[in-house]
């Protein structure tokens, strides 16, 4: 017995309560510190973030510190994502409350950028980082004699993973669930027209009405134009012509017309490489055949719905100042830890705020 107390009395000593209410961890810096390491890594690298602490803090921590630690609280993130998401797919009826706020138009995007990671063989490689983003946004129908803008996004929360697209989809779900997808009086997918976005979104988010990207969209018609009839004029003026008709919703012409080029240069052969003009041409028929209900873009403008992606291609650059470059070289699960970081810093929600509320004791010990 007197042995029991006397361990009590030590380990109370060790880490009395006020420490706890505190957050104070019994070893390693506190919450405090750690969140501000966090937060120093938002853009640049590990070594301008030790710089950066230093400078406007006074605090000397090494960039090879500054990666530890922030990799620690990216661990911790990933447990409670993948805790959340398996939590969303348990059977059963939904496990979280009614939203406060009911969405009026919610939007969710999904794009993909590129990382150098490090493995036995080869020992570099550029491997995808899948980023997904939801937010609201306010429709702002189109107006006569005014360029149209689209409605500003409201409230950005962001997710990425390094893992496959299906892995993004079920974490994506998550956090559309959070931000109210079944509540939303309508929801929109937009995004460009790649395969694995296009199964992620037909999979997990079959509800919503899905928008074509319009940049990437015109984009297409460009290689089209460049493939039909080469760096010329008349590539100029086919290419303002057709995106005058996709802009006007004449997209049975657009396709019309494309089928016409595809039948003038004639059928790819087999082996024909992916910029031979043949196969851009007939590739591109599918493409704007596939996407055709997509590109209803005088329906968008007229309901005031966004027309572009940019959002989270946008995100993607951010993600990229910190992430990229010929001298970053990543481990697969440093690039998951440190992603979560980054993206709970730059999404518009209380998730940062939240995660260190919940006692982020247990992430900095």
């Amino acid at each position: 017995m007197l042995a029991a107390m006397r361990s009590v009395i030590a380990a109370a000593s060790l880490f009395p309560p006020l420490d706890r209410r505190l957050l104070i961890p019994q070893r390693g810096g506190s919450s405090r510190l750690t969140r501000k390491v966090c937060e120093a890594n938002r853009t640049g690298s590990f070594e301008k973030a030790s710089q950066q602490l230093e400078a406007l803090a006074g605090l000397k921590i090494s960039a090879k510190q500054v990666q530890l630690i922030t990799e620690r609280v990216g661990q911790r993130l990933v447990k409670e994502r993948t805790e959340a998401t398996a939590a969303f797919f348990a059977p059963g009826p939904p496990k979280r409350p009614a939203p406060a706020h009911r969405p009026g138009l919610l939007v969710i995007s999904a794009d993909g950028g590129r990382l150098q990671t490090l493995q036995d063989d080869p020992p570099l490689e550029w491997k995808e980082d899948k980023v997904a983003m939801v937010y609201e946004v306010t429709a702002t129908p189109e107006r006569p004699g005014v360029q149209y803008q689209g409605p500003k996004p409201i409230g950005r929360s962001m997710v990425a993973t390094m893992e496959p697209w299906d892995t993004l989809g079920d974490i994506a779900s998550t956090l559309a669930d959070q931000r109210g997808y079944l509540d939303a009086k309508q929801v929109l997918f937009i995004s460009d027209g790649a395969t694995g976005i296009r199964t992620l979104r037909q999979r997990c988010f079959p509800q919503a009405r899905f928008i074509l990207d319009w940049k990437h969209a015109t984009d297409h018609l460009y290689e089209v134009s460049q493939a039909a009839f080469g760096p010329t004029d008349k590539a100029r003026t086919w290419l303002d012509l057709q995106k005058d008709r996709l802009w006007n919703g004449r997209v049975h012409r657009i396709l019309a017309d494309l089928r016409k080029q595809a039948q003038r240069l004639g059928p790819p052969k087999n082996n024909a490489p992916d910029n031979d003009p043949r196969r851009v041409v007939a590739q591109n028929v599918e493409y704007f055949k596939t996407n055709r209900e997509a590109m209803d873009y005088p329906t968008f403008r007229k309901k005031g719905w966004p027309l572009g992606s940019g959002i989270v291609e946008s995100a993607i650059k951010q993600l990229g100042k910190r992430m990229t470059g010929l001298e970053k070289h990543w481990s697969i699960s440093g690039a998951e830890q440190t992603l979560q970081v980054i993206t709970s810093l730059l999404s518009e929600d209380s998730r940062w705020d939240d995660f260190w509320k919940r006692g982020a004791c247990a992430c900095v010990a």
